[in-house]
């Protein structure tokens, strides 16, 4: 089990590596629908996964799930992208309300690439990420259905919260990574390094 002692650094590192990939996403995002789309720079919490109830609202999400592989160092995680709001999200990107999974899905895998590009380049790693998966229930249930398929579990997730603005609307969206024991204390390694 890996010991969780982040110091105020480490923690304003991760945010760091939060805003980067935030800033990767709002710019995609922005290419793609050929509008200003802004992110928040994300706060940032470390939850136990045996206290994720505190973290969490018990409220259905809808959401993408994308794996993270590191094939160099056997290292593995989870990057959950969940939307509280989706209906308010897809009415802000599309007037079609038909596509509706498709424009969540696209939204997800464009932030799931970006956050796993920021992972990738701040630890210095080759992180594969897989197809993303559609997902919706409540937002507990799904990230307890992730952290069982983790053969290596870890015991923390780390959660970034941050919103999505085009002009005067704002939608939350929350960014968790669900890294296995090993990863996690590889970015706890390297945190430690840039503290």
């Amino acid at each position: 089990m890996v010991e969780i002692k982040f110091n105020a650094e480490q923690m304003d590192a991760l945010k760091e590596l939060g805003n980067i990939g935030v800033a990767h996403a709002a710019t995609s995002l922005s290419t793609m629908l050929g509008k200003l789309i802004e992110m928040s720079v994300p706060s940032v919490k470390l939850a136990e996964i045996s206290k994720i109830h505190e973290f969490f609202d018990e409220k259905p999400v809808t959401g993408v799930v994308t794996a993270l592989e590191d094939m160099e160092n056997g290292r593995s995680g989870y990057l959950f992208i969940a939307f509280p709001n989706s209906d308010r999200l897809v009415k802000l990107l599309t007037s079609d309300q038909s596509l509706q999974d498709s424009t969540l899905m696209e939204v997800g895998n464009i932030l799931s690439s970006s956050f796993c590009n920021a992972i990738a380049e701040m630890l210095g790693i080759m992180l594969i990420p897989s197809p993303p998966s559609f997902a919706s229930d409540l937002i507990i249930a799904i990230v307890e259905a992730i952290v069982a398929q983790i053969a290596d579990k870890g015991d923390y997730v780390i959660i970034f919260e941050t919103e999505l603005r085009e002009k005067e609307e704002a939608i939350e969206i929350l960014v968790t990574l669900i890294p296995d024991d090993n990863f996690l204390g590889y970015v706890m390694k390297m945190m430690g390094m840039l503290g």
